[in-house]
């Protein structure tokens, strides 16, 4: 038969041999058809469908899947399920636990038939999940904190940098087609000549990388610290997605707070499509190749590292790498270093604990004879590198500096320990205008006062604020 409904005298009753035979003739059977060995079967071309039909689920922005569920409908001519189809069924979503809200597919699958019966999906089925918005709890503190945050960092990047660094820095990390990618985070760019060290670093190793930082691409640290996790999610979950976005095979962090927010957070939850590392870890690991590009005649160093724990294996590489430079003795004293993973950030609520270890690294420095504290990151680079005001003797610099500067590179002016020796402030005012001007951006009394206060309101050694002060008040004024 071509059609039951067509048939005269023949339709199946429930007396007739089972199971029909679907989508064959006498003369062939259907694809995956078998043929029973006995009794008499109705004989159809035609092929009906079994529809899976999802039952409608629902869930918040957030929030994991539920269990999906559903039913099989279809069957004609008296047929049963246990005749029909074999298997088990299932239902699922192409929806992801990073899936926007909207709506979504609930898909059966899990179902064959013997007798020819075909399968298809229900249409309401394309839209059968739906995830709702999530309520978003405003956090006035974290919002706060990263606003503040946010316009400091644009604010000293802009007296710092030229505006096509600047551009290239902060330019959207999903157009970047670079194998390697050099994550700086936010607050670095208070200490920009950190990132132009890196920068000539790799571009001396000769890799294909590209670098990319800025708030715009912010790891959601304050949102995290104070649980606000939508914001969190739309904020440093979506910057780590962006990051894989942009095909690089590997990512080299820097800061010390995306790194660990990165490793503890999103890498666990959802291995990335590329390899995570601190930029430390990396060029201890390629420390042969480095060692080649160093050059003879290195100065005389007596070096101390300003020691923190904590996150993964960036002492013991900067250990290595400094072992290296030929000419610098890295010397030992007792250190502090099991206090929190870097000066500042949530360490700065113990004001007189991180003020102690500083002192004791500058006086220990002094009597083992060293004449160089070397910082692992930026915020003790900018906690220390006023040191020299209080104890002349020595000179801060970060590990970057003395890298590049040992490959024949770097050499970038470090402003910043021009604002906190608290000396003349001529070379770092011209600096400033020259870069606030070509960055377009003008300052006024109101943000320099604002910006005293950040600068030397954290915990570390400085010669004052006066001199910062003054100067670049009358820079304001000038306009």
């Amino acid at each position: 038969s071509v059609d039951p409904a067509n048939d005269t005298g023949t339709t199946p009753t429930p007396g007739n041999p089972k199971p029909n035979i679907y989508n064959s003739t006498f003369a062939a059977l259907g694809p995956g058809v078998v043929l029973p060995g006995t009794g008499n079967h109705h004989v159809y071309s035609t092929q009906p469908t079994i529809s899976y039909t999802a039952n409608p689920a629902a869930r918040t922005y957030g929030a994991a899947n539920p269990a999906f569920s559903g039913t099989a409908t279809g069957l004609v001519n008296g047929d049963t399920a246990a005749d029909a189809y074999s298997g088990t069924l299932t239902f699922a979503s192409t929806a992801t636990a990073a899936s926007n809200a909207g709506s979504y597919d609930i898909n059966g699958s899990g179902l064959t038939s013997g007798i020819g019966y075909k399968f298809a999906q229900a249409p309401a089925n394309a839209t059968a999940f739906t995830i709702n918005p999530a309520t978003l709890t405003y956090n006035a503190n974290a919002a706060n904190r990263f606003r503040h945050m946010a316009q400091s960092v644009r604010l000293l990047a802009s007296m710092q940098l030229p505006s096509e660094t600047l551009r290239r820095i902060v330019a959207p990390v999903e157009t970047r087609r670079a194998d390697v990618l050099f994550y700086t985070g936010c607050n670095v760019l208070r200490t920009p000549h950190i990132v132009l060290n890196v920068m000539d670093i790799l571009d001396g190793l000769g890799l294909d990388f590209d670098v990319v930082g800025g708030t715009a691409h912010c790891c959601g640290v304050y949102q995290f610290q104070e649980a606000d996790l939508p914001t969190y999610e739309r904020i440093g979950h979506r910057t780590f997605q962006r990051l894989g976005q942009s095909g690089a095979a590997r990512v080299l962090t820097w800061c010390p707070t995306c790194t660990k927010n990165f490793d503890e957070l999103e890498k666990d939850a959802a291995p990335p499509s590329f390899d995570l590392g601190h930029v430390s870890e990396f060029l201890a690991g390629n420390l042969d190749e480095l060692k080649r590009h160093f050059l003879p005649g290195q100065p005389r160093r007596r070096v101390v590292i300003h020691e923190h724990l904590g996150i993964g294996a960036t002492l013991s590489s900067m250990h290595r790498l400094l072992s290296a430079v030929p000419n610098l003795e890295l010397l030992t004293i007792e250190q502090d270093s099991g206090f929190s993973y870097a000066c500042g950030g949530q360490a700065a609520k113990f004001k007189d604990r991180e003020r102690e270890i500083h002192r004791r690294l500058a006086e220990g420095a002094v009597a083992a004879g060293a004449d160089t504290i070397v910082t692992m990151y930026h915020s003790c680079h900018r906690a220390l590198s006023g040191a020299e005001a209080v104890y002349p003797s020595l000179k801060v610099v970060n590990f970057t500096d003395v890298i590049a500067e040992a490959m024949g590179r770097g050499g970038h002016p470090d402003y910043y320990r021009l604002y906190k020796a608290g000396g003349p402030m001529d070379e770092a005012v011209s600096a400033a205008a020259r870069f606030l001007s070509n960055n377009g951006v003008k300052v006024d009394q109101n943000s320099i006062q604002s910006l005293t206060a950040d600068i030397f309101n954290e915990t570390g050694l400085d010669g004052g604020r006066d001199a910062f002060a003054k100067a670049f008040t009358e820079l304001a004024r000038q306009g």
